[in-house]
């Protein structure tokens, strides 16, 4: 069994979603309050072995109760017992894995797939069973006999897998059990030994309390001579749950932590292949990073089957580079503002906006392969800054260091991240990848170098908002060339201490045909020196990695931004706004570095 399609309304966080999953591997990754869990839960509710679940008005969308909770999956793959016409054959319905969509009933060409529904209406009580336009039409009710139900369950790994750990029921070692009735048996004779045992050792301190029993029932004429404390027949009745896993110091398994649970009960569950389908939410909980590389590929995160189906979500960068981009799915939760609606009662017009829930899978391309793999972070995080190289990721880290220790709010509160753009070209490649994405993306470049029209049209018209240097400049340029006279001696301690200073004095030498030496600057620093520094400092690539920016930025620039020029300063107050004014954005009032 294999879950083709998703179907989600007024449940929680979802107004409306419609989803697709892929055989294999899919992640739900997203900023938080998405929905990912939420997607998560409606599947398990939807398709898993139970008759009953508490609802509270709260598991309504926006506590509207008139509104029902209607959850429908899809499954394909069917076998037998599923595909039995008598049975389910007014509910088959056909899927067409080409264009991704479904046709009420099965045509040529098509796959038979069944749909399952929950619904909860305002009285909360929830109402499991099969969907199909015609059925309902008609009239018609069916549910999935609970056998096949309990075949199509999904395996769900949660915080708590301790259950797996014992023979109880929808436990991954119940089916693995081939002989049931043996076990029965077992249990039904410790149940008797047991009560042997007790008789023949007795039990000290009741002595006194069986002799006023026999006192009063003679009394009473109550037939109860000779009355004896045994362990009650129904009482000692064993279950399956009883038998449980124990180490070779006799300590249960039940009591691993939660990452080494999930990682035995995985591997089990591909052991019996009891159910196709897994769904485990915040994959990496509990585990080191080693370990959640061990716990992907049981999950088959690396091999290509198509009959098994595994949902997760994660918020760790070791999870998405360890995983293939077209096993990701972005999900999210916007708001669509619509025009005003009736008047209200009061006299005022209530303005609504309508809650789009969507979930974005990656294609897989190698483009984004490489993204994935050299920024995952940056998948993370609802707005990103494509930074043309490190120098200018380097920057931004001093920058937002400088807000938070200002007492400020850090710029990555409000839902911004950055990611390396590995140089002009490529940036724009990244930035297109994520603004196709969904993402609010926004460029800080250089620039020394021309960018065709027809790019920055491109941009434009995916609203990438580009933020450079003025007047042709290079980073190194602009700073060297916007820093007040007193900074340039603290720049150049930074370069020696990141590249020595005979490399640096080296690279000032070549840069003005040996017109201008380090020793020079710091002693008789002067304003024409300054293009020899910006040349200096480029070819040098004395700031071209994280650290030595991010300290130029920390230590000299904000802490002295009302003294530098505009052309550094403008491009990056612009993009501090448009941090600012995203809509994950925490209300604050803006403040310049200082």
């Amino acid at each position: 069994m294999l879950i083709r399609h998703v179907e989600i309304r007024n449940f929680r966080g979802l107004r409306e979603l419609f989803w697709f999953p892929k055989p294999g591997v899919n992640c739900l990754i997203g900023p938080g309050d998405s929905g990912k869990s939420t997607i998560l839960d409606a599947i398990d509710l939807a398709v898993g072995a139970r008759r009953q679940y508490v609802f509270s008005d709260s598991d309504f969308h926006l506590h509207d109760i008139s509104q029902d909770i209607d959850i429908r999956v899809t499954i394909g793959q069917l076998n037998n017992d599923l595909m039995n016409i008598d049975r389910y054959g007014h509910y088959h319905r056909g899927f067409n894995s080409a264009n991704l969509t479904i046709a009420d009933e099965p045509i040529a060409g098509t796959e038979v797939v069944l749909t399952l529904r929950l619904q909860v209406k305002d009285d909360l009580e929830p109402i499991w069973g099969l969907y199909s336009e015609r059925a309902e039409v008609a009239g018609e009710e069916r549910n999935l006999a609970w056998a096949h139900r309990q075949n199509v369950s999904p395996i769900r790994l949660g915080a708590y897998s301790a259950h797996h750990m014992a023979w109880g029921q929808n436990s991954v070692l119940n089916k693995m059990s081939v002989d049931k009735a043996r076990a029965a048996s077992a249990l039904a004779a410790a149940a008797r030994q047991a009560r042997n045992t007790f008789s023949e050792v007795g039990c000290e301190g009741v002595d006194d309390v069986l002799g006023r029993v026999t006192a009063v029932a003679q009394n009473l004429g109550v037939p109860a001579q000779d009355t004896q404390a045994l362990l009650d027949v129904r009482g000692v009745s064993f279950s399956g749950g009883a038998i449980a896993l124990h180490d070779n110091r006799s300590v249960p398994l039940k009591n691993l932590g939660t990452g080494s649970s999930r990682l035995l009960v995985t591997g089990l569950q591909n052991h019996v292949g009891s159910s196709s389908v897994t769904i485990i939410d915040e994959v990496e909980h509990g585990l080191e990073p080693y370990r959640i590389l061990r716990l992907l590929d049981e999950l088959g995160a690396k091999s290509d089957r198509v009959d098994t189906q595994v949902f997760i979500t994660t918020h760790s960068p070791i999870v998405l580079r360890e995983l293939n981009a077209g096993q990701l799915s972005i999900v999210r939760n916007g708001t669509i503002p619509t025009p005003p609606q009736q008047e209200r009662a009061e006299g005022g017009v209530e303005q609504q906006n309508i809650i789009l829930n969507t979930v974005t899978p990656l294609s897989g391309t190698e483009e984004e392969q490489k993204l994935l793999r050299t920024n995952a972070e940056a998948f993370l995080a609802p707005s990103i800054i494509v930074c043309e190289g490190k120098t200018e990721i380097g920057l931004m880290r001093g920058l937002d260091f400088n807000y938070t220790s200002r007492g400020c709010r850090s710029l990555i509160a409000h839902g911004c991240y950055w990611a390396d753009g590995n140089g002009d070209p490529s940036l724009f490649v990244r930035a297109r990848i994520f603004a196709q994405l969904g993402y609010r993306v926004a460029i800080l470049m250089d620039s020394d170098v021309a960018t065709p029209p027809a790019i920055l049209t491109e941009m434009a018209t995916r609203n990438v908002s580009i933020h450079r240097w003025p007047n042709d400049h290079s980073t190194e340029s602009v700073i060297f060339m916007s820093a007040p006279e007193e900074c340039i001696q603290q720049l150049l301690s930074i370069a020696c201490e990141w590249k020595s200073d005979d490399a640096v004095d080296d690279r000032l030498k070549k840069a003005s045909n040996d017109a201008c030496t380090l020793a020079l600057c710091r002693d008789q620093f002067q304003d024409y020196m300054r293009p020899f520094l910006a040349q200096a400092a480029g070819k040098g690539s004395w700031y071209k990695d994280i650290e030595p920016a991010e300290r130029v930025m920390r230590e000299v620039i904000a802490p002295n931004w009302a003294r530098c020029q505009g052309m550094l300063t403008q491009p990056l107050w612009s993009l501090i706004q448009w941090i600012q004014q995203a809509p994950t954005a925490q209300p604050e009032q803006q403040a310049q570095a200082q």
